[in-house]
């Protein structure tokens, strides 16, 4: 049996002409994903950000609005790509109206029209002072074709705590669209994804923003590169490196994900951090735990 591929979209902004000039993109992305038969492709944070570039004289509070009128027609697109082309696809994250304010939603689409939502729950600075973004207050453990998959977006990622809750919630994957704005952001999200894979003995799939749009204050040049991890132990590679896409190049980078190998890593790897943690140790220090 042939086994699965995860692909990760490296995303370029760039001047934009028209709407349809988005998705044209967004579809040339999937299209190269379909031909390498990826069946799960994770698009970066912020995905929608660059049709900033078609009102590029807003303040943060109207391209807020302005990202949110594309909802329907996000969710729309997404939707009938991960349908017309059967494969699972997190969109990577979009900003949208919730209750009284804003939130940075990362959505998954499924090839039979399902679609599943998980909020970033780590602001960063930025999206608390400038963007006045509402951080979520939930995790959440999606059944795919690939194995059970959470969505730690960007800054998420770089909280011990996070990964772990979802790893006991039953984690084989870590989705980690991202979008970093300097090579040592995108370091600590590298680095953190990484170091998750280690501590969890799970896969994360990391995809991120490049390039820039010139003259829309929203939008800082971004810096990334997809790669998708595993443990660094038996049976995979020293590094635990699955996949390594081209710094700061607009490409889908694609690796196997393969359970039976996971499995082999949690049973036969050389250490096992995520079975051989103290708990009761741990229970002796609730102040320093509680405070973490």
């Amino acid at each position: 049996m042939t086994t699965p591929l995860v692909g990760t979209v490296t995303y370029e902004l760039k001047p934009l002409q028209s709407v349809e000039e988005y998705w044209q993109t967004v579809q040339m992305h999937v299209q190269s994903a379909q031909r390498h038969h990826v069946r799960l492709l994770v698009f970066p944070e912020y995905q929608t950000a660059q049709l900033l570039a078609l009102q590029p004289e807003m303040t943060h509070a109207e391209a807020i609005a302005y990202l949110d009128s594309f909802t329907d027609q996000y969710v729309e697109h997404f939707s009938r790509l991960a349908q017309e082309n059967e494969m699972t696809i997190l969109g990577g994250t979009h900003i949208v109206k919730e209750g009284d304010g804003y939130v940075n939603k990362a959505y998954l689409f499924y090839p039979d029209g399902r679609i599943e939502t998980q909020n970033k729950v780590h602001t960063t600075p930025e999206e608390r002072k400038m963007w006045k973004l509402t951080p979520g207050e939930e995790f959440a453990v999606f059944d795919t074709e690939l194995g059970k998959a959470a969505i730690l977006t960007c800054y998420d990622i770089e909280f011990p705590e996070t990964a772990r809750i979802v790893a006991d919630m039953g984690a084989e994957i870590i989705l980690c669209p991202s979008y970093t704005d300097a090579a040592a952001g995108f370091y600590r999200v590298r680095y953190c994804a990484q170091a998750r894979a280690v501590e969890n003995q799970l896969f994360v799939v990391m995809s991120g923003l490049v390039g820039s749009v010139p003259g829309v204050e929203q939008i800082d040049m971004a810096y990334s590169q997809g790669g998708v991890f595993a443990p660094c132990d038996y049976p995979f590679a020293p590094d635990g490196i699955l996949a390594d896409g081209v710094l700061n190049a607009s490409m889908v980078t694609t690796a196997p994900i393969d359970l039976a190998q996971l499995h082999d890593n949690r049973t036969q790897g050389n250490v096992s951090p995520y079975y051989d943690r103290k708990p009761e140790l741990y229970a002796k220090y609730p102040s320093v735990v509680a405070k973490a």
